[in-house]
């Protein structure tokens, strides 16, 4: 008899390789078409409800591309693809971020750091090496170390714009723009800074009580009354204030070249450096213990006591009341265990005054210096002008500048009309002819500057042009977009220390832009409001009809593999069914992710939410974990027993 070969279960990972969703059926349009093209022989093609079938297929389809569309043009709104909003506990953990890193690199391990890590959501698993590397090179900067680990981790940094982001890239890339959000914003408040002008207030003349000189001129008379209101005066339309010439529109290229320049890490560690604590932040006070407690020799003790004395200073018995007086010391001696100088001439220096000095004679075998008066000290007055004096707008602007360009760090100036090398002498070097000659009348006109000033001046009196007035911006804020504007404020900002304007499309950022269009233009009319409030009802609408439900995978098992099964495959059976449990779960906690962060695009056309807002946002929508429920797809329960509810993960 021949044996039979026991059949081979595959492995955890063949049976992986074969998964798939549930079988995709067909719509009833699709082979009811096929089966009337197939049947045609026997029954004749029926045009008018093929050509209804058709229609239904095309109209699945552009029900489909519509979908795509909104979704898409949702996504767009939202702000950059990086980007998803962090609720107000994810904020606070933002804030300790910086005491964290601090004690963690006191202790030399990133137990804070990996907790703190943990709580903003992020779920990599770091090595030590990475974080404390991340730490070390950031100088206690919680933005420093936000990019280099994004950097270590991606090998990318963050200024490099990637195709797909993946849940722990955005919370880091949000989180940077969350650290700098304060700082940007005044940043913002500096460069679009501009003085009120206030306008003269109108003088109305007040209408007096004038009797009419004419007969019975008091029954003539006319009472003028003033008008009076308890209420202030409201501004009708409230403006802002122009912004100026500072609106300098770039290219996609250039502002790609802003963003990638790295400079300002240099320059943001630096500012930390200066910023470091002096002082311990350990509240232990390290003393050394008393020398009874150290020796019981009574040498020992003695010598430590005589140390102790000299490391004492000395004090002067005597304190002069004037700082005018002068004293010698004569010697140090100790009283009450503590050193005393001993003074032993006192004299008064005159001030203000220099001595002058008459010689001196031999008396009692010594040298007395004789004075014979004093000389007062010169007083240099420095002639300046009032604080009301308009000198320097006499000056052309061209000069001035100039001025100021042609000055090194002492203040001096130099070079004027020489560009590097002097065109005269005024040192001559000594010769077998003669010997050094200083040509002195030169060296008393080396500064040109008064020449330089009047020649220019003088050339401007003869040119006939006028001074060019300075040029106006061509195109007007109020016409551009947002998110231009913001582009172009963020470039202007791209020398400083802060990260946002080296992310990559930052201009998209809705909190930012909101700032931006109230400082430009102002606050939203009732009519744009409205406009506005519409948008966001017709996004709601749209998410509402969206599915963000995940589709459990199934393993299409063989009769011979299910015939095969037995008992001693329970173990690989199990960790089949949690893999895919796992990965069920995973994808439906970022569909609901996605949902959250595609709810948060409706609340952009309003004013930019506030912390009681994120609290509600964040507990009722579906962004919080504790908030998502998910049925086992793999249970003959069709129904959880807790119903509806909203609880925790139950399988």
């Amino acid at each position: 008899m021949t044996e039979t070969k026991k059949y081979k279960i595959p492995t955890i990972q063949e049976f992986l390789e074969k998964k798939k969703i549930y079988d995709h059926k067909e719509p009833v349009w699709v082979y009811l078409e096929r089966e009337m093209r197939e049947n045609s022989e026997k029954k004749p093609y029926n045009e008018k409800v093929g050509a209804w079938l058709r229609f239904l297929k095309d109209l699945k389809l552009h029900y489909h591309r519509e979908a795509q569309r909104k979704l898409k043009r949702l996504e767009k709104e939202i702000g950059p693809p990086w980007y998803c909003e962090l609720s107000s506990d994810q904020r606070e953990v933002l804030s300790r971020l910086k005491h964290d890193m601090y004690q963690d690199l006191l202790e030399d391990i990133p137990r804070r750091m990996r907790k703190s890590l943990a709580d903003l959501g992020i779920t990599l698993k770091l090595p030590k090496s990475i974080l404390m590397k991340a730490m070390l090179d950031s100088e206690h900067d919680s933005g420093l170390f936000m990019w280099n680990l994004y950097t270590a981790y991606y090998k990318k940094p963050p200024s490099h714009l990637m195709h797909d982001y993946d849940l722990n890239a955005r919370i880091i890339m949000s989180s940077l723009v969350f650290i700098d959000l304060n700082a940007c914003i005044n940043a913002l408040k500096k460069l679009c800074h501009c003085e009120k002008i206030k306008e003269p207030e109108k003088q109305i003349k007040q209408k007096k009580n004038t009797q009419p000189n004419v007969r019975y001129g008091e029954y003539l008379q006319k009472n003028y009354i003033q008008y009076c209101a308890t209420h202030t005066k409201q501004f009708e339309g409230n403006k802002p204030l122009p912004l100026g010439n500072k609106v300098r529109l770039r290219s996609v290229e250039s502002y790609e070249q802003l963003c990638n320049d790295h400079s300002f890490l240099e320059k943001r560690k630096e500012g930390n450096k200066k910023e470091k604590r002096v002082e311990r932040v350990c509240t232990y006070k390290f003393w050394e213990p008393p020398s009874t407690l150290r020796n019981t020799d009574p040498k020992m003790i003695a010598l430590a006591e005589k140390e102790r004395m000299f490391k004492l200073k000395a004090k002067p018995r005597f304190r002069a009341p004037y700082p005018n007086v002068q004293y010698l010391v004569g010697g140090v001696t100790f009283s009450g265990g503590k050193p005393v100088y001993t003074i032993s001439g006192v004299s008064i220096r005159p001030t203000g005054y220099i001595p002058i000095n008459y010689g001196t004679c031999f008396a009692n075998n010594g040298f007395v210096t004789h004075i014979g008066g004093f000389w007062k000290f010169p007083i240099v007055k420095k002639e300046a002008c009032d604080k009301t004096c308009d000198c320097l707008t006499k000056w052309e602007e061209p000069v001035m500048e100039y001025i100021k360009k042609s000055k090194c760090k002492c203040g001096h100036l130099y070079d004027f009309y020489n560009e590097g090398k002097p065109k005269e002498k005024y040192v001559y070097p000594p010769t077998r002819y003669g010997p050094l000659r200083v040509d002195e009348a030169k060296i008393y006109q080396m500064d040109p500057v008064e020449d330089f000033i009047k020649d220019t001046v003088r050339e401007a009196l003869m040119s006939g042009d006028p001074t060019p007035t300075p040029s106006e911006p061509s195109v007007s804020p109020d016409s551009l977009k947002e998110k231009d504007l913001l582009e172009a404020f963020l470039a202007e900002l791209s020398h400083t220390t802060l990260i946002i304007p080296h992310l990559p499309k930052a201009n998209l950022l809705n909190n930012l832009q909101q700032w931006v269009r109230k400082r430009v233009k102002g606050n939203l009319k009732e009519s744009e409001h409205k406009r506005l409030k519409l948008i966001s009802e017709r996004r709601w609408l749209d998410l509402k009809h969206m599915d963000f439900r995940a589709i459990a995978y199934r393993i299409p098992f063989t009769l011979k593999q299910l015939k095969n099964i037995n008992w001693s495959h329970r173990n690989m059976l199990q960790k089949l069914a949690d893999i895919l449990m796992e990965d069920f779960e995973t994808r439906n906690r970022l569909k609901q992710l996605t949902q959250s962060r595609l709810w948060w695009a409706t609340t952009m056309y309003d004013a930019y939410p506030g912390k009681p807002f994120l609290d509600i946002y964040f507990t009722y929508m579906p962004g919080r974990m504790k908030d998502t429920f998910l049925n086992n797809p793999y249970s003959s329960e069709l129904t959880p027993k807790s119903g509806a509810k909203t609880c925790p993960l139950n399988f």
